[in-house]
């Protein structure tokens, strides 16, 4: 998708961090961005900022957890632009803790915003993206969806679903003319840890704080990222080079990885 100037895209989680970014980047191109978000103050300022780049762009308030509510914005959007080029399932939570500390609330919580969200826009959207025989979906997921990390057993379940999701779907849906991008960024500066339900042992909460106060992308890089992706119709990014290490060191040995992880957990928890 050469050309992004006066496509429509729709990106959800686009009230902060990557989607924001991401909405802004697609409007500087030009595109007729739909941002979407539950929080109605911030997505609203983040598309007014969206507009002066691209007047055509839009806020929806939706909680992507809702079925019905996201089939009603696919159905708002088709009736207002009549096609739908770009879907962008951005929206996303972080649950960190013991696994056997995790309770059902939350693992509901996160499986609902982080998985079953993005099968939302899936299914509300690709039936549109199939009748017109084009489109493209880009599915934000997570380093922490290829490698396992302990104390984030829920948050990777879910983003290794997404990658899965995505690899599967980037097959299928070639055939009608949709492309499908899997987006796995490492640590960026977002609003997602500070409102992450996040309960790690000891003092690994500061630890992690920490390392994302050095490490930690600008999410306009990641957004920049996404737009490539899209422009040369790209299935998988990386986007995570403080993860790279690990990602690399289970792609040579996955037995050395996870003795590495577990000598960390086990710090982690005092154990020797």
């Amino acid at each position: 998708m050469k050309d992004l100037g006066d496509r429509v895209v729709v990106v959800t989680g686009a009230a902060s961090g990557i989607g924001r970014s991401a909405a802004l980047a697609f409007a500087r191109e030009g595109a007729r961005v739909h941002l979407v978000d539950v929080d109605c103050a911030r997505v609203e300022e983040a598309s007014s900022e969206a507009r002066g780049a691209s007047p055509g762009c839009t806020s929806h308030v939706v909680d992507v957890r809702d079925a019905a509510a996201v089939e009603d914005l696919a159905g708002r959007v088709m009736q207002a632009e009549g096609r739908v080029d770009v879907l962008v399932n951005n929206a996303g939570v972080c649950l960190g803790g013991p696994v056997e500390t995790t309770s059902l609330d939350d693992w509901r919580w996160i499986t609902d915003v982080n998985y079953w969200g993005v099968v939302h826009g899936i299914r509300s959207f690709v039936p549109l993206m199939i009748a017109q025989a084009s489109g493209h979906i880009v599915n934000t997921a997570s380093m922490a969806g290829l490698v396992g990390l302990p104390f984030v057993a829920a948050y990777c379940a879910t983003k290794f679903a997404v990658v899965g999701l995505s690899e599967a779907l980037s097959v299928e849906l070639a055939v009608h003319g949709i492309h499908v991008t899997v987006v796995c960024p490492g640590f960026v500066r977002t609003s997602v840890v500070a409102n992450a339900r996040m309960k790690l042992p000891g003092d690994w909460n500061a630890k992690v704080e920490r390392a994302f106060e050095r490490w930690a992308t600008d999410p306009d890089r990641i957004a920049r990222r996404i737009v490539g992706a899209v422009r040369r119709e790209r299935s998988f990014v990386v986007a995570g080079r403080e993860m790279l290490p690990l990602w690399m060191l289970r792609g040579l040995s996955v037995d050395l990885y996870q003795s590495v992880m577990r000598a960390l957990a086990r710090r982690a928890l005092k154990r020797r």
